[in-house]
């Protein structure tokens, strides 16, 4: 069976998904507006508690072909950059893709000349 590929936003992620803090690092990336991050590792005890979790509820940043970040729901190798855990599980046969947008730094303002 083909799995039902669906696309949010990021906004729409937040609410829908909300996300675990990072436990084991005090100083994880990703903050939800807490204290803590909540992006895990790609290695040792970070990854191995995420190899642990429910399958649904894990969550891997990738890098994309032009200089966007994507969140992919599951747990996957290629491209990572590390992983979120859920608190909320995507269904089973959904995958749950979410275009991080990384602004430019080279981009010239709009309104602005060079």
């Amino acid at each position: 069976m083909t799995p039902t590929s669906i696309e949010m936003t990021e906004d729409d992620f937040d609410a829908r998904y909300p996300l675990r803090p990072n436990h084991l690092n005090p100083n994880a990336g990703w903050s939800d507006g807490g204290d803590r991050g909540c992006l895990f590792e790609t290695h040792g005890a970070e990854l191995a508690f995420v190899r642990h979790q429910p399958p649904g509820t894990i969550w891997t940043l990738v890098d994309g072909d032009h200089g966007d970040l994507f969140l992919i729901s599951g747990c996957h190798v290629v491209n990572r950059v590390g992983y979120l855990i859920g608190t909320a599980a995507v269904p089973d046969g959904t995958e749950v893709r979410v275009r991080i947008e990384v602004p430019d730094e080279n981009a010239i303002p709009d309104g602005k000349e060079v």
